[in-house]
């Protein structure tokens, strides 16, 4: 590994098992998948940096889909006819092997046309290819789009779970740190867990976790309550208040 190397793509979990899980029958369910060798059309959504890319990239893998056989494609950045052509064009083609993945990131973002392209699309490759389609906020996925798939909504780990992942990274790294200034960085980022192990990444110096910056963690806090508030993750968002006065 380079020791400039992103610690979110160094860290990244590769196997189900090294995947925190927050619900245990979710594990079970993808277990069972992975085991039997096929998996339907997936939705997975949940609030920014819960997993989701991460457990796409973990079913392709212990599947053993060749990387031929993966289209990725984040929505954000494709207009309709060029997605149209660019999914068709690969679903249309016999896999090399068993089946074709498709790993459709922030599908919310694409507009009513294209879902409703997508929806056909589904429909009439879904004995070549399967879709991995991830996404922030659900309510902006057609319903007739989101009753194809199968659907998984992915809260936040634990506070332990996640300090403990973060304790890992850091002692694999061989940095030094306090436990009292990694839990103000894990109150900073939670519960975006990959914005977490940016913040350690980059306040790590010289081998020693630096002291968090207040101004910092008030407005990453901010900027994530606004979030879960705009998805009505009512839930969510007062855990993350009731963090913040713990």
């Amino acid at each position: 590994m380079k020791k400039n190397m992103l610690w979110t793509e160094k860290y990244r979990p590769k196997k189900i098992a090294d995947y925190i899980f927050h619900d245990q029958n979710q594990k079970k369910r993808f277990e069972k998948m992975i085991s039997e060798g096929e998996i339907p059309h997936l939705l997975l959504s949940g609030v920014q940096g819960s997993g989701k890319t991460s457990l796409s990239g973990i079913l392709v893998n212990e599947l053993g889909i060749d990387p031929i056989d993966v289209l990725r494609i984040n929505a954000s950045d494709e207009k309709t006819e060029s997605l149209r052509e660019k999914v068709i064009s690969f679903a249309q083609t016999y896999a090399m092997g068993k089946i074709k993945i498709v790993q459709l990131e922030e599908m919310d973002q694409l507009l009513p046309v294209a879902q409703a392209l997508l929806r056909s699309i589904l429909e009439d490759y879904s004995a070549n290819c399967r879709f991995i389609c991830t996404c922030n906020y659900e309510n902006k996925i057609m319903p007739a789009l989101k009753s194809r798939m199968q659907h998984f909504h992915f809260s936040a780990p634990e506070h332990d779970d996640v300090i403990i992942r973060a304790a890992d990274i850091l002692d694999a790294e061989g940095v030094t740190y306090d436990v009292d200034v990694l839990t103000k960085y894990i109150s900073a980022g939670y519960p975006d867990i990959r914005k977490i192990i940016v913040l350690l990444q980059q306040n790590t110096i010289d081998g020693v976790l630096q002291a968090t910056n207040t101004s910092t963690e008030v407005a990453d806090f901010k900027l994530q309550l606004i979030d879960l508030l705009k998805e009505s993750n009512i839930r969510e968002a007062r855990k993350l208040v009731c963090s913040r006065n713990s």
